[in-house]
């Protein structure tokens, strides 16, 4: 800097910003960015700043900003959704800003989870992430509740009365259909003025298409080629129908013999588990959400996407065998649709699947995403085709699942191999529809699909 001239300034300290002299405070960084989005949703984090806003600078080499993406990615749990800039000032310093943000709370930072108290990261207690959990579901519930400005007259009178009369029939329902003000105030589905409905009546029984379904085939185990694609728009019982009627339509059958051999046709993954992970993509959608639900038919596999989250600290293997109670984030949803006999059962929705799957030899996989929860399903002949790689690049797809930045001749060093022999096995992973190459070959990183 030259004499007389004033040091650039970020500005003065507020809640939502951090100041990080260098990347070497990385990993307090990382904490900061969990704590700024369980308190505020979103923030800035600088590197190259003091910690009174003055811009000191950051010697930014090759690696540095791939450093910093890949450990947000890695560390802050769910992903959440950043932007790195490289910025400059007048006397030529070089410093680093992060925009990051995400409505998917709590986040975790390497395992822990933190809360903003100033300008302190404070690592939250069990108690205090127990009760932060059960206020965030506590007051997405209450969107239920809330007027959609939807008319009773808006409502489909045909599928209602259907619905109604099958739990009537199968006595889960203590009534019979009569009308349908009185059945939608029966089941706490009207608003406040009674005239209108509230937002769980509108996605259950609403003629006016509120939910987005879209429905994908592709011609391989990526989306580069697809060979089918549509939208839809309907109500929750409508949308399910329709997953199940296009992945039934799209999946192969096969035709077992029974004991008295004659001829079976049963779809390659079974009918039940499907409908069981449909139902509850449906059932704990975040419906305030701008995405869209999703049912992506690939070569090699069954993809169901809803945009809502699992749990944070949970997986479905603790609601399937460890007999954890469930969490609902849309209990008026879940009760209708258990009165009307569309689920079976409260909990027991993965306990099924993973049995009906274990016992047709059918693999599957879940994952929570940045804006929602996946689920996979195997389809056999594809997974006989996929798995038939060779056992270096077995190797070289277990290393890029760790590490998704990595390259090739550090791949080669690791495994003792030529640079040229990682890239034949690289190659056949992508040939395969192992992974997918996300940017350029200098800051990009590969997707693992």
């Amino acid at each position: 800097m030259s004499e007389g001239e004033e040091p650039m300034t970020i500005g003065k300290y507020c809640e939502n910003i951090e100041f990080k002299k260098s990347t070497s405070e990385l990993k307090t960084a990382i904490n900061s960015i969990s704590a700024i989005l369980n308190k505020h949703g979103k923030g800035i984090l600088y590197f190259g700043v003091k910690d009174d806003g003055e811009v000191c600078g950051q010697q930014i080499g090759s690696e540095t900003i791939r450093d910093i993406s890949r450990d947000i990615r890695n560390y802050i749990k769910p992903e959440c959704n950043f932007e790195i800039n490289v910025k400059n000032t007048g006397n030529e310093k070089e410093f680093i800003e992060v925009l990051f943000n995400g409505d998917r709370t709590p986040y975790s930072a390497d395992g822990k989870y933190y809360i903003r108290f100033s300008d302190q990261d404070r690592q939250m207690t069990a108690s205090e992430l127990e009760r932060y959990f059960k206020n965030k579901i506590k007051d997405y519930s209450e969107w239920e509740m809330q007027d959609s400005n939807v008319s009773i007259n808006d409502v489909d009178e045909e599928l209602i009365k259907n619905k109604i009369n099958k739990g009537y029939e199968n006595k889960r329902i203590p009534f019979e259909y009569d009308d349908v003000k009185n059945i939608l105030k029966k089941f706490g589905l009207l608003s406040k003025n009674n005239d209108t409905i509230n937002n769980a009546g509108n996605v259950l029984f609403s003629k006016n298409k509120p939910i987005l379904l879209k429905l994908a085939t592709y011609a391989t185990e990526s989306k580069d080629t697809f060979l089918k694609l549509d939208h839809f728009g309907g109500n929750i019982y409508e949308c399910i129908d329709k997953s199940l009627s296009y992945i039934l339509e799209s999946i192969d059958w096969k035709i077992e013999l029974n004991g008295e051999a004659r001829r079976k046709e049963e779809p390659e993954i079974p009918q039940k588990a499907l409908r069981e992970i449909v139902i509850n993509a449906f059932c704990h959608s975040k419906y305030d959400s701008n995405t869209t639900f999703e049912i992506s038919i690939f070569k090699d596999r069954v993809s169901i996407y809803s945009p809502g989250f699992f749990p944070d600290g949970f997986t479905p293997l603790d609601f399937a065998f460890k007999h954890e109670e469930p969490i609902m984030l849309n209990p008026k949803i879940i009760n209708v649709l258990f009165k009307t006999c569309e689920i079976e059962s409260f909990g027991y929705g993965f306990e099924n699947t993973f049995k009906i799957c274990d016992e047709k030899n059918i693999t599957y996989k879940y994952e929570n995403t940045k804006s929602g929860f996946r689920f996979t399903f195997f389809r056999p002949l594809g997974q006989k085709y996929s798995y038939d790689i060779s056992e270096l690049s077995k190797k070289v797809l277990k290393l890029i699942k760790e590490d998704n930045y990595i390259r090739a001749n550090e791949i080669g060093k690791k495994l003792e191999r030529s640079e040229k022999t990682i890239y034949r096995a690289i190659k056949e992973l992508k040939d395969n529809g192992f992974i997918k190459r996300i940017g350029d070959n200098y800051t990009g990183y590969w997707e693992v699909l």
